[in-house]
């Protein structure tokens, strides 16, 4: 087996709706350059629902590349834009160094489980929050 075949496992991914106004993203699996352009297009099918709040529980994740910071970004960016809220779920040193050593720990709301999201955002449902 060549280490390029090794390197390249799947990245999955899960949805769910805990609440009618949340869409919750789940991946596992490295996100690099090479899973990035896919990791961005599952993104963009997640804001395509219409929840006021994205959560993305990244605590299956076993690697966090350049490539996955900068679709993050773009998607914390995009949330913004449309008025909406991305909640990271970031339990895992993979994914909180490297968001801590490129300085971007403040663009990013980030909580340890759901139930700590659900917290974040209270009851009931608000569509614009």
């Amino acid at each position: 087996m060549s280490r390029h075949t090794e390197r390249t496992a799947p990245l999955l991914f899960s949805v769910c709706r805990p609440r009618r106004d949340i869409t919750m993203l789940m991946v596992a699996g490295d996100i690099d350059v090479a899973t990035a352009p896919r990791f961005h297009a599952e993104l963009s099918s997640a804001y395509l629902r219409r929840a006021a709040t994205l959560v993305l529980d990244l605590s299956p994740v076993t690697f966090l590349a350049a490539a996955g910071l900068s679709v993050l970004v773009e998607a914390q960016a995009e949330a913004v834009r449309a008025r909406r809220r991305m909640i990271l779920i970031t339990t895992v040193r993979p994914v909180d160094r490297a968001i801590d050593v490129t300085g971007l720990a403040d663009r990013f709301h980030r909580v340890t489980s759901l139930d700590a999201a659900l917290v974040v955002l209270g009851t009931g449902y608000d569509e614009t929050a």
